[in-house]
Order: structure tokens, then sequence, then C-alpha cells
């Protein structure tokens, strides 16, 4: 094609103009295709949450607390921990009997704040325990009265021993803190997140013999789990012994996924253009862009860098200015 040459044909600027007039584009693809209504909030749909990782660490804390609540409290009680259950705060914390000792907790570095939630019974059997007697279950008034100073104590060193096992629980995967920030008797009070938030509650029955003595809850704001998982399953994959073939396999993936060629993009920017210069454009004409500065440099869709365009010699170039945040790389 020759300098100033038109780049459309007039038969091809005619039928552009005859479709741009009668507004009938064609149906292309996927068009008169009902659609199912897709709620992504939905509790059914929370596939992002990697409960494995979750009963792993749920696990680990359900020995820990076998063996730091008798040594705390000589309350030797059997500890079962129960499935990962992903439901909404308003939903969770009307089901709270009062009084029970709710704890606001921060667990670093997740995001946001968790939940210790110690059943009354829980303490009233360490009470009971502590004093020398059997703990027994409670009921009526007995189960639904203000705690008095003693439980208090013991809700705290209570408290202490589930932090001391949280932290050895999730060291495997990550290093963690537990700092306390409050406490409250009445659920209602516990304004942690709006009621159609979703939480991540993990709970753990106490029973001594045939008896159930209550429970202990930790429950975790659902956004801080999931931004947090691939962290958590990298963790766990990375300290999980390798057997030799495992390692061999691993060493050729990684060779294989280096020779992988991938299309990285930057966008110089986009211009909107009316028929009248669509059609009167020719070869060798300049269309003028504002100063662009700095872009992203994509893969797959993906903005990975931040990037600053420019030139190099005789060819265009970017400048990698700084990395791009995202959760999809987390």
């Amino acid at each position: 094609m020759s300098e100033g040459e038109k780049l459309l044909t007039d038969e091809e600027l005619e039928a552009i103009e005859e479709v741009v007039a009668s507004g009938d584009l064609g149906e292309g693809y996927n068009i008169g295709i009902e659609a199912d209504s897709y709620d992504l909030t939905a509790r059914e749909n929370q596939s992002a949450l990697d409960t494995e990782v979750l009963e792993q660490i749920n696990n680990r804390l359900q020995r820990h607390l076998r063996l730091s609540l008798p040594k705390e409290l000589k309350y030797d009680a059997l500890v079962s921990a129960e499935a990962v259950e992903v439901t909404e705060y308003g939903e969770y914390i009307q089901k709270i009997p009062s009084p029970s000792s709710l704890s606001i907790t921060k667990i670093s570095p997740l995001k946001g704040e968790c939940l210790c939630v110690l059943d009354a019974q829980v303490i009233y059997s360490c009470v009971d325990n502590w004093f020398g007697g059997s703990p027994r279950p409670l009921s009526g008034e007995a189960a639904s009265r203000e705690f008095s100073r003693t439980e208090e104590v013991v809700a705290k060193k209570v408290r202490l021993s589930v932090y001391s096992a949280l932290i050895e629980a999730w060291a495997p995967s990550l290093e963690v803190q537990c700092e306390f920030l409050r406490s409250e008797v009445n659920p209602l009070l516990v304004n942690l997140l709006a009621d159609d938030e979703q939480v991540v509650v993990t709970r753990f029955k106490m029973g001594g013999g045939d008896e159930a003595l209550g429970s202990v809850d930790i429950v975790y704001p659902f956004e801080s789990v999931k931004l947090l998982r691939g962290s958590l399953v990298k963790a766990v994959e990375a300290k999980a012994p390798k057997s030799r073939l495992e390692q061999q396999w691993a060493s050729r993936l990684r060779g294989a996924l280096d020779e992988i060629p991938f299309e990285a993009v930057v966008s110089a920017g986009e211009i909107p253009i009316s028929f009248a210069d669509l059609a009167n454009l020719k070869v060798g004409d300049t269309i003028p862009f504002k100063n662009i500065g700095r872009s992203e440099l994509s893969v797959n869709g993906l903005s990975i860098f931040e990037v600053e365009i420019g030139s190099a010699g005789d060819n265009a170039a970017v400048k990698l200015m700084g990395s791009i945040a995202s959760e999809n790389t987390v």
C-alpha cells in the first residue's frame, strides 16, 4: 500500500455507513442466550475459600487446646474440632447466647478483627475444676446470669490459653500474633461487621465424659482468610517434605514454565474518531495522541507493572516504574 492511498475502500466505507445508520449490528456471539443470575456473595458460591488449610490449622489448634487447658486451668476436657463453616455475621451473632465471653481480637497479619467466643458453660466448668469440683451442664437461671468477678478472671485465663494455642497452630502456615482489644458479654453489642458480611466460623466442642460442656469459637472475617489463601497454600507446600521424585518433577515443571512465551502488552492510549475522519484516513497520516506519560504493562489481561513510555535509540520502549499490587497475585 503506497503512501497517500486510502486505508478503506469506498465499498467498505458505504457498508459501515449503512450498518451504523440502520442500527442493525448483527447478532454476534452469544446474543440471545438466556443467562441465569449469579450471586457472587452467596454462601454456596464462596469457592475461593481454601478450607483444607483451615482444617489443618484447626486440627493443630485442637491438639494445643487439649494440652494447654489442663496445664493452665486443671480442665482436662475432651476437645473436638467441627467443620469450618461460612455464614453471615448477623446470622451467626444472633445464635450466640447471652452471657458469653466475646473477645474482639486482632490476629496479625490477618486483615480486620476476629472474635474469640467462649460459651458460658466453658467458663462455669473451668471454675468448677479450679475449686476442685466436677464440671456439669448448667440450666435455667444459673446458665443465664451475669459473670462473677471470679468467672471473669477464669475467662481471661481461658482466652490467653486459646491465644497461645492459636499462635502455635498457625505457626507452620503463617506467623501470627494475637492482640486483645476489648470484650463483651452481650453478643448484640459486638458490631464487628455488617450483618450481611461473610465470616468463617471454626468451633471447638468441649466435653467431659459423656457430657457436652460448651464450645470455643474462633471467627474470622471471610475477606481476611480469602486474601491469604494463596500465601497459606504456598507456606504449607514449602514446609511439607517432598520425595525425590516430587522434587525432580517440580524442577522439570519450573524449567518447562520458563520456556512458555507470554505476550506483554502496553496500551499507548485511545482516541475518539469520527466517521468522517475515519473515511479520510490515508497511509502516512499522523494521528496525534495526548502525552501518555505512564501506562500499565499487562500479561494475559493481568496488570503487572506501571511503566513510563519512551524510546531507546530508534525503538519505542517502556521503563518499569513499579509493580502493581493485585488480589490475583496474592
